[in-house]
């Protein structure tokens, strides 16, 4: 469930947003954010933890890993690194562009 929710959510994202850049920048915002919620749960009182848990995936590679194994798993890893490469890269670039 948790996999087809972002899957919509960059569809719907690639469709608003014209450029590839901007869906790539969301993908990696996305992941952002579950980490920090991630973060939140773990280092707060158990109401909270059990709360973002019960809602909110730890982060993108761990939806990854709970529904794929073995090659699968692998292929939708790398193309993941490549996703975050390519975040980094159109950050860095906006970044370069303001100064």
């Amino acid at each position: 469930m948790d996999i087809v929710i972002i899957f919509i959510i960059l569809l719907i994202v690639a469709l608003v947003f014209k450029k590839a850049s901007n869906v790539f920048i969301f993908f990696g915002l996305i992941d952002i954010f579950l980490r920090i919620l991630d973060y939140i749960g773990k280092n707060t009182v158990s109401e909270v933890n059990n709360f973002i848990n019960k809602i909110f995936p730890d982060s993108i590679p761990s939806i990854i890993s709970r529904y794929s194994e073995g090659v699968l798993e692998s292929i939708l890893m790398w193309g993941y690194i490549l996703l975050m490469i390519l975040f980094v890269y159109y950050v860095f670039r906006m970044l370069l562009h303001r100064l």
